[in-house]
């Protein structure tokens, strides 16, 4: 295992238009960066994971369970396992999410 990373040496991957990403991980976490274009909404969904985001630049509006927020820069919001939540991007957006255990459907050759 490489201990070190640089984030601007990883390539990005197309997740969908509009949505990239940059992918690393330990045996038990993960760090997904993402960078986001305006106008994007994503499916309410929920999954086995935790997570946890931070808004590095841009804003969205996140809804998780029944509560609802606007996020810029700094901010930032927690998922427990099994909760449905979504995420509108309001301006170009990059958000470093994590997820433990690691999400496997995320993995790529390049992880």
């Amino acid at each position: 295992m490489d201990y070190f990373f640089d984030w601007d040496a990883l390539d990005w991957e197309l997740v969908q238009l509009g949505v990239e990403r940059k992918v690393v991980h330990t045996a038990h976490l993960m760090f997904a960066l993402y960078r986001m274009s305006a106008g994007l909404e994503f499916p309410r969904h929920d999954h086995p994971h935790e997570q946890m985001a931070t808004v590095l630049s841009g804003r969205i509006e996140a809804l998780i369970g029944e509560d609802r927020r606007e996020l810029g820069p700094r901010g930032g919001y927690r998922v427990p396992a099994n909760v449905p939540h979504t995420i509108r991007v309001l301006e170009d957006a990059v958000i470093l999410d994590a997820f433990t255990p690691i999400r496997e459907d995320f993995l790529t050759d390049r992880s």
